[in-house]
C-alpha cells in the first residue's frame, strides 16, 4: 500500500516594488520597533489577508442568509433585534429572538 509523502509548506520569495520613500518609512518603523523590514511587511500582508478573508466570509454569510429569507420568509424585525441587543448588554446569555414570517 502506497502512502503519500507529507508535503512541506512552500516557502519562497516574493518581490514587491516600493519607491524609496516607502522603503525608508518601513525601515524607520522597523528600527523603532526593533524588527526587520521583512517582518513588518510579512505581518502587514498576513493581517490584510486575514481581514479580507473575514470580509469575504461575512459577505458570503449575508448572501446565504438573504437567500434563506427569500426561500422561507423567516426573519426578525429591527426592533426585535434592537431589544435583544439591549438584553445582551445585561445578560450575555439572552436568547436570540425566534424567527417568524
Amino acid at each position: 500500500m502506497k502512502t503519500s509523502p507529507v508535503e512541506k509548506p512552500r516557502s519562497g520569495s516574493v518581490t514587491i516594488k516600493l519607491d524609496d520613500a516607502d522603503r525608508d518609512r518601513i525601515a524607520s518603523l522597523a528600527t523603532a520597533k526593533k524588527r526587520t523590514p521583512h517582518y513588518l511587511m510579512k505581518e502587514a500582508i498576513l493581517e490584510y489577508v486575514k481581514r479580507e478573508e473575514a470580509r469575504q466570509n461575512f459577505i458570503a454569510a449575508a448572501e446565504s442568509s438573504f437567500e434563506h429569507y427569500k426561500e422561507t420568509g423567516l426573519h426578525i424585525t429591527f426592533d426585535e433585534f434592537s431589544q435583544w441587543v439591549d438584553k445582551v448588554q445585561e445578560n450575555p446569555e439572552a436568547p436570540v429572538p425566534e424567527c417568524h414570517t
